[in-house]
């Protein structure tokens, strides 16, 4: 998402008409299908060696060369190795709580079983449901080069997508924001677009997380039904294939506006922010 930002002067005005949003958004899915062939590449960093990889990925010169890739006019064929990936299974399991205490230290944490009830194997002496967390690892006879650092391992974490998240306010140094969601591997999306919603697009915390949001598999992009068909229209001309009436990954954020503190639970599961 930075060189997202960085390169392409993101402000309020990048979503002030609709030939700007067109743009936006087409710029945006690019980034993240370029985003999402470079996070197959990443593991456990306690039993794979990342550091050149990490390197690359977070470096100007990398942020340059991938934006060089992105089209304004028209939709990518390819976004690296990702059509070859084997990518990150989907799973149904997550959660995500954002805490902001009143002495302004901040929580921001996600936990998954993966599937529903986890692994379906519950301790005899705790009751707690065992995760699936195992389903995460990348199949040894399905590899590709791509996914290597995610095979599985003794003690290894699998590959994930969850990114809690806390944001800093760079003058004052206070914590300004609290986010993160639950829904699989498009969380990662759906988190960087409340962000976007927010600290850039100038929406206020609750169109934030309610603004209806794109999502990204390898071809399609995902689009809920409430989206700007404009907007949709804009990007078909722009050769993206678009699909209505998905389930989404869900945002919870927390931010702080001077003096006052804002939360807001995503309605697209009824949840609702609890204060004391």
């Amino acid at each position: 998402m930075t060189y997202f930002i960085s390169g392409y002067n993101i402000s309020n005005s990048s979503v002030s008409s609709t030939e700007n949003k067109i743009l936006t958004y087409h710029r945006m899915i690019e980034a993240f299908r370029f985003a999402d062939a470079q996070k197959s590449k990443l593991g456990d960093p306690l039993y794979e060696d990342l550091t050149k990889i990490v390197q690359r990925m977070t470096s100007e010169s990398f942020a340059d060369e991938i934006r060089s890739k992105i089209k304004d006019d028209i939709k990518q064929i390819s976004y690296d190795e990702q059509e070859d990936s084997d990518g990150v299974p989907d799973d149904h399991g997550t959660s995500h709580l954002s805490v902001l205490a009143e002495d302004g230290s901040a929580v921001a944490v996600t936990s998954s079983i993966n599937n529903y009830f986890g692994s379906g194997v519950m301790s005899r002496s705790t009751g707690i449901i065992f995760n699936d967390q195992m389903r995460d690892f990348i199949d040894p006879q399905l590899i590709s080069e791509l996914g290597i650092n995610n095979l599985i391992k003794p003690g290894k974490r699998p590959l994930s997508s969850m990114c809690p998240t806390i944001i800093l306010d760079k003058h004052s140094k206070q914590v300004k924001m609290v986010v993160g969601g639950a829904g699989g591997t498009n969380i990662t999306t759906s988190v960087a677009q409340v962000i976007l919603n927010y600290l850039f697009f100038g929406y206020d915390l609750q169109n934030a997380v309610k603004e209806p949001r794109v999502q990204i598999t390898k071809t399609e992009t995902n689009i809920e039904d409430d989206f700007n068909k404009s907007v949709i229209d804009g990007l078909k001309l722009k050769n993206h294939i678009i699909y209505h009436n998905i389930s989404l990954s869900v945002v919870l954020a927390i931010v702080r506006q001077g003096d006052k503190i804002c939360a807001e639970s995503d309605n697209r599961t009824h949840g609702h922010p609890a204060g004391y």
